[in-house]
């Protein structure tokens, strides 16, 4: 009898420890419940904020919002599109561009996709990024070649960029035309120096040859005045020598 009783002491004993186990695991998955409903609770009060804020027109208070909501739930796909938006009301068009593509990475349709690339290619289109803005319509109208508001943006897109492109050549032809205007000014400029330069020496050349003429022409001048003198001197003995002839002689008495 003794023994019975033993046994039916270790029977009870282990059913307390299955029943507190069970309490336990109970417990754990109430309190994680908890958890996941407090979260939940979180998050759609923080999307609901900020779809407020983005109805109110307050852009960056959304976007600020939307982060939060994806901080405490990234798992959330719907937060990923209504970033995308505030943050393009809010020119944050970097920001718009890693929300939509964050958006576009997830499980969605064709349509869905669609749509997407098209807000994608509106805010390239709007950071002046018109290659990657022409891509992403093309991209929607692969998804959906009934999507006008995609054609139509791609070709608005395309006319901008051809603009830019050939903006980009004209400028490129007149950077050159204006380096070959330098150029030829340069050459012009040389050409002047060099004439200068030719100039000033035949102007020294030519005062050196006047200065040779002044010089010759001083010396003729005193051989001129030499030529005279001696032909005075010369005069005036054939005078004194007429005179000498003319004079009567004196008569010796």
């Amino acid at each position: 009898m003794h023994k019975t009783s033993t046994n039916v002491k270790t029977c009870h004993g282990a059913s307390q420890l299955t029943l507190s186990m069970k309490t336990i695991a109970s417990t754990i998955i109430i309190l994680l419940l908890a958890s996941a409903t407090s979260f939940a609770q979180e998050e759609r009060a923080q999307i609901r904020k900020g779809n407020k804020a983005y109805e109110n027109a307050e852009y960056g208070k959304a976007a600020a919002q939307y982060d939060q909501a994806l901080k405490t739930n990234p798992a959330e796909v719907s937060v990923y599109k209504n970033s995308g938006a505030a943050n393009y009301r809010n020119d944050q068009f970097e920001k718009s561009v890693n929300a939509y593509n964050e958006y576009l990475r997830t499980d969605l349709t064709d349509k869905q996709k669609a749509e997407a690339y098209y807000n994608l290619g509106n805010t390239y289109m709007q950071a002046n990024k018109y290659k990657e803005s022409v891509e992403s319509y093309r991209n929607a109208l692969k998804l959906d070649p009934t999507h006008d508001r995609s054609r139509h943006n791609m070709a608005v897109a395309t006319k901008i960029m051809q603009q830019q492109q050939q903006n980009q050549q004209q400028n490129g032809d007149n950077n050159q035309q204006q380096q070959q205007n330098q150029d030829q000014n340069k050459d012009q400029q040389q050409n002047q120096d060099q004439n200068k330069d030719n100039q000033d020496k035949q102007d020294q050349q030519q005062q050196q040859q006047n200065n040779d003429q002044n010089m010759s022409r001083e010396e003729m001048e005193r051989y001129l005045e030499s030529l005279s003198q001696k032909e005075k001197e010369t005069q005036d003995k054939v005078q004194k020598a007429q005179q000498a002839q003319k004079r009567p002689l004196e008569k010796n008495w």
